[in-house]
């Protein structure tokens, strides 16, 4: 389904902050940036990975839907998401992880995508060991984040990874899953998939 808004400028144009929308980011050292175009009620628990893989001397970011219900309304594609704090984030960032969802309720699975092709094998191998189910998504997909100007490839190095979660994986990571609630009911499914994550950027930031 086409998005409603052509892209950040025009959403925010059209939308109330705060009560609609809303950003969290917070500014780290490391070079290592975890971030979503989709979090709050956008792609239910991206939020929360993005600020809970980050350490305290990495950066996160974190565009939420606060809508009632609906926040698909505000779902930007990653070409077109040109929010400015995020892009002036990302472009001081040498590694890149952004966490989306797609609908699956039925089958937990993780599609790993963007141009850094390192950093991809190291978190699907990150996953085996971990025993967590994933797939290196086609390069031709539309949710493959190949695309150069998908905001996750605009770090430094001109390449990122794009994680996609099915809606069965990310309702395992909570005992409740609302926007109120996520934060503070996190499962240990949920700890185990930020920790792959962050060993394979450990590993990756090593050989760089």
């Amino acid at each position: 389904m086409a998005d409603t808004y052509a892209d950040s400028h025009a959403l925010m144009k059209a939308r109330k902050y705060e009560s609609e929308f809303s950003i969290r980011m917070k500014k780290g050292k490391s070079g290592i940036i975890y971030f979503t175009p989709h979090g709050g009620g956008i792609e239910a628990g991206c939020s929360e990975l993005s600020e809970f893989s980050a350490d305290p001397q990495d950066s996160y970011y974190a565009f939420e839907g606060r809508l009632p219900s609906g926040n698909s309304v505000l779902h930007v594609t990653s070409t077109h998401f040109n929010e400015p704090n995020a892009v002036d984030l990302v472009h001081q960032h040498r590694v890149a992880v952004s966490y989306h969802g797609y609908s699956d309720s039925s089958l937990k699975n993780t599609k790993i995508g963007g141009l850094d092709e390192q950093l991809r094998n190291f978190i699907g191998e990150e996953f085996t060991a971990a025993g967590i189910p994933w797939e290196q998504e086609p390069s031709g997909s539309d949710i493959a984040g190949a695309e150069p100007g998908n905001i996750v490839n605009e770090t430094t190095r001109g390449m990122g990874v794009q994680l996609e979660i099915s809606t069965a994986q990310r309702n395992a990571f909570f005992g409740t899953n609302t926007f109120a609630s996520r934060r503070s009911t996190r499962l240990p499914e949920f700890d185990n998939y930020v920790a792959a994550v962050k060993r394979a950027i450990s590993r990756h930031v090593a050989s760089l």
